[in-house]
C-alpha cells in the first residue's frame, strides 16, 4: 500500500509542476512538435477543468503537445515568465490561449502612441521589451506598460495568441459561458472545406467608390479558391452604408465558413451584441470600430463565441486600425487562425477564441509544420515557384520579413504576376527595402488595374515623398477620375511635397491634355495654389521663436503626421539649436520618428548620429535613440 502511494505521488509530480502559486500540466501528448499553452486563471480552472482538459485532448489530437497553466496572477509578467521558459525548451512553443481572467497589459508609447491600448503582444512577441509602469486604480486587471528606448518597434510575434475571455461581474455567469465554449470547440470538426464566404463592406469604408467595392470581388476570388460553384458560395452584400439586416440574416446562415464585416461604425455590431443571436460563420473577420477593446467590460466581439451557434473565433481590434485580408486566402489551406492572424498583425489586432483551429487542406503542402519551425529561406522560395498566388504571397511575407529576398527578387513579382494578391504583396515587401526599387514600384503602382495596389501606392507616395513621385501623382490625378478613392488619396499625399513643385506639375500636365475644360481647371489650379498651404504656413510658425513652446509643439507634430517633408530640414535645424529649448528639441526629435520611409531618411539618420557623439543631454540622446529604433 505504502509502495502504491509513493509510486502515485511520484506520478502527480511529474505529471504537474508547480511553481509557487502557478501549476503547469504537462502535454498527454508525447511527441516532438511545438507546443501549445493554456493559460487559465485558478478560479476559472476550477470551475471548468473537465472542459480545459477536454479541450486540451481536442488540440491534443490535432497533434500538438498542449500544457495547462493555471494559479494566481498578480502580474502579466507573472504569465510571461512561465511562456518564455516554455518557449526556450528544445520543444518551444507554437502558440498559447488566455482563458479567464488573465491580466491585460494596457501599453502606451509604442511607435508613437500616446494612450494605452489593450495589447497581447505584451505576452506574444518576446523580442519587445517593456517596462512596468503601474496597475490601474480601478480596474485592477489592468497593468500599464512602457515600451523601453532600446525595444524594437516593429511586430515580430514568437508565437501566436488569442484569448478567450468573458468579462462579467457575475462569476458563475463567466464560468458557464466559457465551460460552455469550450466544449463547443471540442465538438466541432476541423474537416470542413473553407467554401463558403460572405463580405459585407459599407460604402463610407471605400469613401463611396463603387469601383473598389466591385474590384474587390476579384482578390476574393483569387483568395479562397475553393468556393463552390453556385451564387451563395461568395457572396458580396449591397454597397450601402447599412447593411444590418443583411448582416443578421447571414449570420444565421451555418454553411458560411467566414464573415468579413468592413465598416467605419459600428451599428451593426452594436445591433448584434443588444440582439445577442446565435451566429454560425465559423470564423469573423471584424474590421470595424474597436469591438475587440478587452479592457472594457462590454468589448462586443465577446458576442460571437459565447453563443449557442457555430462560431469559433473572431478577429477584431483593440482599437482603430486597418485589417489587412491579403493572408486570409491561407484559411483555405488547412492553416490554423493562429498562424493566420499573426502575419501582419498589428498592436491592435486580436484574436478571440481558439487560436489552434483550421479549416481543412485540399493539398499536399503542410503549412502549419512549415510555420511551426524555424524558418527555411529555400522552401519559401520554392514555394513562391509555384503558380498558386496565396503561396507565393505567403513566400513573399516570410523571405522580406526575414530580409533573405532582395528588392531586386522581389520586383519582377509586382511588375509581372497576374495575381492581385501577389502584386499587393510584393508592393508591401518592397516597403521594407525603403531603396529605389520600393519608390519605382510605387511610381508603377499608381497604375494599376487593382484599386486597392493604386490607393496603398498613393498613401505610400506620400510617406517616401520623393519629388520624382510628384509626375505621377499628377498623371493620376489627371486620368484616373473613375476611381474616386484613388483621387482622394491623390490629393491629400500632394500635401507632402513641395507646394510650388505640385502646382508646377498639375500646371504642365493640363497645358499638355486636350481636355475639354482646360482653361477652366488651368485657373482652378492657380486660384487653389495662390495662398500658402497648412503644413507650409506652419512650417513658418515653427520658426518663430516668439511662438509659445506648446504651439510649435504641436505644429510639428501636425507636419510629422502628413509626412511634410519639405519641412524636415528645419525641424532638424532647430533640434541641433542648443538655444533652442530641450522640451522642443526632445519633442521634434519625436516628431521625425514618423518619416521612417523618407528619401530624407539618411539625413535625418546622419544628424541623430552625429547629436549622439556630441555633448548633447541624456534626455536628448535616450529620445534620438528611440527615434533611430522606429527609423530602422
Amino acid at each position: 500500500m505504502q509502495k502504491s502511494l509513493l509510486a502515485l505521488l511520484v506520478l502527480l509530480s511529474t505529471a504537474t509542476m508547480a511553481y509557487g502559486q502557478l501549476k503547469i500540466e504537462k502535454p498527454t501528448l508525447a511527441s516532438n512538435n511545438k507546443a501549445f499553452a493554456i493559460v487559465v486563471d485558478q478560479d476559472t480552472y476550477t470551475h471548468t477543468e473537465d472542459a480545459l482538459k477536454a479541450y486540451q485532448k481536442t488540440v491534443e489530437s490535432d497533434g500538438i503537445p498542449t500544457y495547462i497553466i493555471h494559479g494566481v496572477f498578480n502580474r502579466p509578467d507573472d504569465i510571461k515568465k512561465e511562456l518564455i521558459k516554455l518557449h526556450k525548451t528544445k520543444q518551444s512553443l507554437e502558440g498559447a490561449v488566455f482563458v479567464g481572467n488573465i491580466p491585460v497589459p494596457m501599453v502606451y508609447d509604442f511607435s508613437g502612441h500616446v494612450t494605452a491600448t489593450p495589447s497581447d503582444r505584451f505576452y506574444d512577441d518576446l523580442h519587445l521589451n517593456f517596462e512596468y509602469i503601474k496597475q490601474d486604480a480601478n480596474q485592477s486587471n489592468l497593468h500599464y506598460y512602457k515600451l523601453q528606448e532600446s525595444s524594437p518597434r516593429e511586430i515580430n510575434p514568437s508565437f501566436y495568441s488569442a484569448r478567450i475571455y468573458y468579462p462579467t461581474l457575475k462569476y458563475d455567469e463567466a464560468h458557464e459561458a466559457i465551460n460552455n465554449y469550450l466544449l463547443k470547440v471540442t465538438r466541432t470538426r476541423r474537416d470542413n472545406i473553407l467554401d463558403h464566404v460572405v463580405s459585407s463592406t459599407n460604402q463610407d469604408y471605400y469613401n463611396g467608390c463603387t469601383t473598389a467595392w466591385k474590384d474587390e470581388l476579384k482578390a476574393y476570388k483569387e483568395y479562397f479558391p475553393f468556393l463552390v460553384k453556385q451564387v451563395n458560395g461568395l457572396q458580396q452584400l449591397a454597397f450601402k452604408t447599412d447593411n444590418n439586416t443583411a448582416i443578421l440574416n447571414e449570420l444565421q446562415r451555418k454553411e458560411v465558413d467566414l464573415l468579413l464585416i468592413r465598416s467605419d461604425s459600428s451599428s451593426t455590431i452594436q445591433v448584434t451584441a443588444t440582439r445577442e443571436p446565435d451566429t454560425y460563420p465559423l470564423y469573423l473577420i471584424l474590421d470595424t470600430q474597436p469591438a475587440g477593446a478587452f479592457d472594457n467590460m462590454e468589448y462586443t466581439a465577446r458576442q460571437y463565441i459565447f453563443n449557442s451557434g457555430n462560431t469559433i473565433a473572431v478577429q477584431a481590434n483593440t482599437r482603430p486600425a486597418p485589417t489587412d485580408i491579403n493572408f486570409s486566402g491561407l484559411l483555405s489551406y488547412g492553416l490554423r487562425w493562429g498562424h493566420v492572424h499573426n502575419l501582419g498583425l498589428t498592436l491592435e489586432r486580436h484574436l478571440f477564441g481558439d487560436p489552434t483551429f483550421h479549416f481543412a487542406n485540399k493539398d499536399t503542402e503542410n503549412l502549419n509544420a512549415k510555420l511551426s519551425q524555424e524558418d527555411n529561406p529555400e522552401y519559401w522560395r520554392s514555394l513562391l515557384k509555384k503558380d498558386n498566388a496565396i503561396y507565393q504571397t505567403l513566400a513573399l511575407f516570410k523571405l522580406s520579413s526575414s530580409n533573405t529576398s532582395s528588392s531586386e527578387a522581389i520586383m519582377p513579382y509586382f511588375e509581372n504576376s497576374p495575381y492581385r494578391t501577389v502584386r499587393l504583396q510584393a508592393l508591401h515587401a518592397l516597403s521594407i527595402h525603403k531603396d529605389k526599387h520600393f519608390t519605382n514600384a510605387v511610381s508603377t503602382g499608381l497604375g494599376d488595374e487593382y484599386e486597392l495596389i493604386a490607393q496603398q501606392a498613393t498613401r505610400y507616395a506620400g510617406i517616401i515623398g520623393d519629388t520624382v513621385l510628384i509626375g505621377p501623382l499628377t498623371q493620376a490625378w489627371l486620368n484616373d477620375k473613375s476611381r474616386r478613392r484613388v483621387q482622394q488619396h491623390v490629393k491629400s499625399t500632394f500635401e507632402a511635397f513641395d507646394r510650388n513643385l505640385v502646382e508646377k506639375s498639375l500646371l504642365t500636365a493640363l497645358h499638355n491634355s486636350n481636355r475639354l475644360h482646360q482653361e477652366t481647371e488651368i485657373e482652378s489650379i492657380k486660384s487653389q495654389y495662390t495662398q500658402p498651404a497648412t503644413l507650409e504656413s506652419s512650417l513658418e510658425q515653427i520658426k518663430d521663436r516668439t511662438r509659445p513652446k506648446e504651439e510649435r509643439i504641436r505644429l510639428v507634430q501636425l507636419m510629422a503626421t502628413h509626412n511634410y517633408h519639405p519641412g524636415i530640414d528645419g525641424i532638424l535645424a532647430i533640434i541641433n539649436d542648443k538655444q533652442e529649448p530641450i522640451e522642443l528639441r526632445v519633442a521634434f526629435i519625436t516628431a521625425l520618428g514618423g518619416f521612417s520611409h523618407s528619401w530624407k531618411r539618411e539625413t535625418i539618420l546622419a544628424n541623430f548620429q552625429t547629436l549622439l557623439k556630441s555633448k548633447a543631454t541624456k534626455e536628448l540622446k535616450i529620445e534620438v535613440e528611440r527615434t533611430i529604433n522606429r527609423l530602422n
